[in-house]
């Protein structure tokens, strides 16, 4: 895959394309036309980013953003209107406080989408995520699913906001989330086959991480050249 790295334009167009995105600028505009893959491996001491995301009809975008934040405030927005299809996958790490809100607004008929966002939370991290399905009135044939998962790996707080603003009778929307720590089953059988807990916890904390992510080799050696793992 090819890498573009935006340093400067905060208004890019994509069309069928596959591209490694490095991301330098704090606002930026990407409008998809055609079948578009983007990737995003980073880490970022302390990040404010707005990104909206305009998928032109008859398009379909993946986005797979890997993030390692000490602190983090990212406003993502998805604009969808007529037979598009979006998969935003996003893993993180937050060493510190990280603030993730996305809004997703449908505005024509025959979308689909889906958001997966899993956080894993060490040091002083906590992760507070608001998601906003805004879906308009009179559209048809939509489905929109919204996957968060945290996992806990401190004794910090973090939590999940959802808002479902449905104004069409003939959309599904759906919304799921989960904070949790490792469960102890987990942990009992690795560590019945002689791995030790703090190589226990890195396996499920990379795999938590990686399956979130619709990955490929490149994708997952790069990923785990930043967290270490086999």
């Amino acid at each position: 895959m090819n890498k573009l790295v935006i340093d400067k334009e905060n208004n890019i167009d994509i069309k069928d394309n596959a591209l490694i995105l490095d991301i330098k600028t704090s606002n930026l505009t990407i409008n998809c036309q055609g079948k578009v893959l983007l990737q995003e491996v980073q880490k970022n001491e302390d990040e404010n980013f707005h990104l909206t995301i305009n998928v032109l009809p008859h398009s379909s975008l993946i986005y797979n953003r890997f993030m390692i934040h000490k602190m983090m405030n990212n406003h993502i927005i998805i604009n969808q209107h007529q037979d598009s299809k979006v998969n935003f996958n996003y893993s993180f790490i937050a060493h510190d406080e990280c603030n993730l809100k996305f809004d997703c607004n449908l505005t024509g008929d025959n979308n689909e989408t889906e958001i997966k966002v899993a956080a894993v939370t060490e040091d002083k991290g906590a992760a507070i995520i608001e998601s906003t399905a805004d879906t308009k009135p009179k559209i048809k044939e939509n489905n929109l699913i919204e996957s968060i998962k945290v996992l806990v790996l401190n004794n910090e707080e973090s939590r999940c906001i959802p808002n479902l603003l449905v104004a069409s009778n003939e959309i599904e929307v759906n919304h799921a989330a989960t904070i949790s720590s490792i469960p102890k089953d987990y942990m009992f059988y690795l560590n019945s086959k002689g791995i030790s807990n703090e190589n226990a916890t890195k396996l499920v904390k990379n795999g938590y991480l990686l399956s979130n992510l619709a990955s490929n080799k490149e994708l997952s050696d790069q990923i785990k050249e930043f967290i270490g793992g086999e």
